[in-house]
């Protein structure tokens, strides 16, 4: 809780405020606690760029802080790897589909190695998880949730607080559906309303395709993670967190589908989104051509370098790149390296200082990384090792300083 309240508190965007972090009864380890995490993931085709590395590492961050409090951490991230932007792009470069994502996913893999990345403990790529998918449009269909016209759609009608996690009213939501080309069709073939969204839709020449009660085809986007979050974690979980662009209308859907096949059981009790980085006035975006990539900041600097680099900014905020942000951190990496040494930062205890809890607070306080930056550095001048080792461990993760 922020400021000594009694606990750690992150923000959840569902109720808008800061909540307990949650946790439940790790029952594979009595008296203890599991914090079941789902991260939304790349869909591979303009991976390893510094707002997914940004995003990643806002949630190794808290990972390695709950894991730090004795909390056992179950962490899950998926690959995306059947959807419209993947098959355009591979469409247009001419490549198969399955090479484009393998090698993007391959290049995301090594970049957040390089920066001392705790890997999931399970990720799964949609492609390896269809008959899950399928299981559960099933259900939605059975339920009543779903119906079926040129694809299976999920009725949102039937979801009367529809908007509720993304605090937008109807008319935000279809105008950023129209903004972003999903508004699809409405007719008595089609859509229902311009809100309902496909579960299950059959796929384009060139596409993959599965055999399904409803037809063959492909799943639709928010399915995909919905079928992989409940597989691997179960019908209901502590944090489901992603980019800030993802709340609606992926989550938003996510979340709808999720507690219809829950029976209107709570999905996830916390909903953590990170902020957007920036680079020359925009969004980072491979169309734009405006992408830093993770190995640009490694020809400059050390990872723990990068790492202090994005955790400057707290996790909530966009913010822009700039270089003079990575000279700043790589001043402080370069102390950091004369205090600690070449050796990485391991998994040290917590050492009874002052300033070690003076960090601490700021983590629990929706994870300030800014803030904690701001204490490592003071660790550092006051030639304090033993909590600058173990700060450096928890912002920083496995990555090497030099």
């Amino acid at each position: 809780m922020g400021e000594g309240e009694g606990g750690p508190r992150v923000f959840d965007s569902r109720q808008g405020a800061l909540v307990p972090l949650p946790t439940t009864e790790d029952l594979e380890h009595p008296g203890g606690r599991l914090l079941r995490l789902y991260v939304c993931g790349v869909t591979p085709y303009e991976s390893g760029h510094l707002g997914h590395a940004f995003t990643f590492c806002s949630f190794d961050v808290l990972i390695r802080w709950a894991e730090a409090q004795g909390i056992r951490v179950r962490y899950v991230q998926n690959v995306t790897d059947v959807d419209d932007p993947l098959f355009e792009r591979a469409e247009r470069d001419g490549v198969a589909w399955e090479a484009l994502a393998r090698s993007q996913v391959d290049m995301l893999l090594r970049d957040m190695s390089d920066l001392g990345w705790r890997p999931p403990d399970v990720m799964p790529w949609v492609s390896n998880e269809v008959e899950g998918v399928i299981d559960a449009v099933t259900q939605l269909c059975d339920a009543g949730y779903a119906y079926r016209t040129d694809a299976v759609y999920f009725d949102v009608a039937k979801t009367p607080d529809y908007g509720g996690l993304s605090h937008r009213t109807r008319t935000s939501m279809l105008r950023k559906l129209r903004d972003e080309g999903l508004l699809g069709e409405v007719s008595p073939a089609a859509k229902r309303n311009p809100l309902d969204f496909p579960l299950w839709r059959p796929s384009a020449p060139g596409e993959p395709s599965w055999p399904a009660p409803f037809g063959a085809g492909r799943p639709g986007w928010h399915i995909e993670c919905s079928a992989m979050a409940m597989r691997h974690l179960g019908p209901q979980i502590e944090i489901h967190g992603g980019g800030r662009d993802l709340l609606f209308s992926h989550h938003e859907s996510e979340r709808a589908q999720s507690e219809a096949l829950n029976h209107g059981l709570t999905f996830a009790q916390a909903w953590m989104h990170a902020g957007m980085v920036r680079y020359e006035g925009h969004k980072m975006s491979k169309s734009l051509g405006n992408l830093v990539l993770v190995p640009q900041l490694l020809e400059r600097t050390t990872p723990v370098a990068a790492r202090l680099c994005l955790a400057q900014h707290h996790y909530r905020r966009d913010w822009s790149f700039r270089w003079e942000l990575l000279d700043r951190a790589d001043a402080l990496a370069r102390r950091l390296a004369t205090l600690l040494g070449t050796r990485t930062a391991g998994h040290p205890q917590r050492p009874e200082t002052a300033l070690a809890d003076e960090f601490g607070l700021a983590l629990e306080d929706d994870l300030d990384t800014s803030r904690a930056v701001r204490v490592l550095s003071r660790a550092v001048g006051a030639g304090d090792e033993a909590s600058a080792r173990w700060m450096t461990s928890i912002l920083c993760g496995d990555a090497a300083l030099s």
